[in-house]
């Protein structure tokens, strides 16, 4: 599937049903006690998730920067000459980089939450078998990984043309923070959802393509994950567990055969 092939209508539509699903993932979480069982991996599970605090930690400040900036942006709005430009970009591109590679660095240390929330959120609900051990982790680990690192390189190419745009017109510099924002929303829930795949064998490259199908989920969990983030201590663990569970409820009731996309109030009854 291409890009200029997606139903932007049908998009919007699977956008608005996940995000209101979110409450009712919450409920479920609570009600099935999900995070039962986070810890028979071993203890490089527990030693990633320790690492995983200590990186959310440092990121603490990434609202106050976000909004400082965007605050920034709308002030600036002069067309300060080709130098200047280059050193915005440059500046700018060196910042992000380290920013949004920090966030998908999470996701990859977090791996133990939403591998284990999303196995036992599809067992609940369709039934499916999540015995699964230290071996079936690292695997899903090691993917995870990888899934990050190309979904970070992705973030990165498809928000340089974005920076080279907002570079030349200046005077709508003010609108750039919420296109890389919503840039990176994206590839942070296609890291998520790639879970959900995996347990069907999906491939990478399946997953990816079916990420495009269903940009509206993905993008949603995204910027859940990435407004989670801001909290500080508890936000890294609960943007994983939540979303991972949010993300397998939707898809399961998207992806299944004959499947349509339930009212909201419905979401705990199916499950």
């Amino acid at each position: 599937m291409k890009w200029k092939d997606i139903d932007f209508k049908e998009e919007a539509e699977q956008f608005r049903y996940t995000v209101v699903s979110f409450p009712a993932a919450v409920r479920f979480i609570l009600r099935e006690r999900v995070w039962e069982g986070f810890w028979t991996y071993g203890w490089f599970s527990r030693i990633l998730t320790f690492l995983a605090i200590l990186v959310g930690l440092n990121m603490i400040g990434d609202a106050l920067d976000f909004f400082e900036g965007f605050k920034d942006n709308a002030i600036a709005m002069s067309f300060s000459g080709v130098t200047s430009f280059a050193q915005n970009l440059y500046d700018n591109s060196i910042g992000f980089l380290t920013d949004s590679g920090s966030r998908f660095l999470m996701l990859v240390l977090l791996e133990v939450i939403i591998f284990h929330a999303s196995r036992q959120t599809l067992r609940i609900i369709a039934g499916k078998d999540s015995k699964a051990g230290f071996g079936d982790f690292l695997n899903a680990q090691i993917r995870m990984l990888i899934v990050s690192g190309f979904a970070w390189l992705m973030t990165l190419l498809v928000a340089l043309p974005v920076k080279i745009f907002f570079g030349i017109f200046e005077f709508l510099d003010f609108l750039k923070p919420a296109f890389l924002f919503l840039i990176e929303a994206f590839f942070l829930g296609f890291s998520v959802v790639d879970n959900y795949q995996e347990q069907y064998g999906m491939s990478i490259s399946e997953s990816f393509n079916n990420a495009k199908e269903h940009l509206g989920i993905n993008l949603a969990i995204g910027i859940v994950v990435r407004l989670l983030f801001w909290v500080p201590v508890l936000g890294p663990i609960l943007a994983p567990l939540i979303a991972a569970v949010a993300a397998t409820i939707v898809m399961h009731e998207e992806c299944a055969p004959d499947a349509t996309v339930a009212p909201p109030e419905n979401v705990e009854a199916a499950v």
